[in-house]
């Protein structure tokens, strides 16, 4: 069944925007929408925006791996490679 809500085009920054209403995001999926992935397209004069893909599988693992704690427990050693044997620029 085609639903149709009137909305506006709203200025975002230096942009445009749509602004969309919850139980349309819902109604396609898109429960948690902020920074949700869409495709936009452009058929037959007409705008279509969908879903984008989900996050793989693997992506998904990296949704809680904090890059700042890893390093502070990783953090690189300095080696000491010896005096330079060539024309070496430091």
């Amino acid at each position: 069944m085609k639903k149709m809500v009137s909305t506006k085009i709203v200025k975002l920054g230096n942009s445009q925007g749509v602004r969309l209403q919850k139980s349309l995001l819902k109604e396609v999926g898109l429960v948690d929408p902020i920074n949700s992935p869409v495709q936009v397209s452009v058929e037959d004069g007409k705008i279509i925006i969908v879903p984008g893909q989900p996050k793989s599988k693997l992506m998904q693992r990296f949704d809680d791996f904090d890059l700042d704690a890893y390093w502070q427990q990783n953090a690189p050693e300095e080696y000491d490679w010896g005096a330079s044997v060539g024309k070496e620029k430091f």
